[in-house]
């Protein structure tokens, strides 16, 4: 059974427009508001402030040399 379908309250818009601005990926947006990454995407389309793609967030983390899990 999937979670009910809640509106989108103004202070779930500006803590979604916090993300996309810190640059965090849509996986961790979408458990912080506890929604599903589908409607965080759709909505953060919506506001006009899209998450990129996870290739880019990937290539991103795969750049960063302290990365723990390049260490092994």
């Amino acid at each position: 059974m999937g979670l009910a379908k809640r509106p989108w309250t103004q202070e779930d818009n500006a803590r979604l427009k916090e993300f996309v601005a810190q640059g965090a990926s849509i996986i961790r947006a979408a458990a912080a508001l506890h929604r599903n990454i589908k409607s965080v995407r759709i909505q953060a389309r919506k506001l006009g402030e899209p998450f990129p793609p996870m290739r880019v967030f990937r290539k991103k983390l795969a750049d960063v040399p302290s990365s723990s899990w390049r260490q092994y």
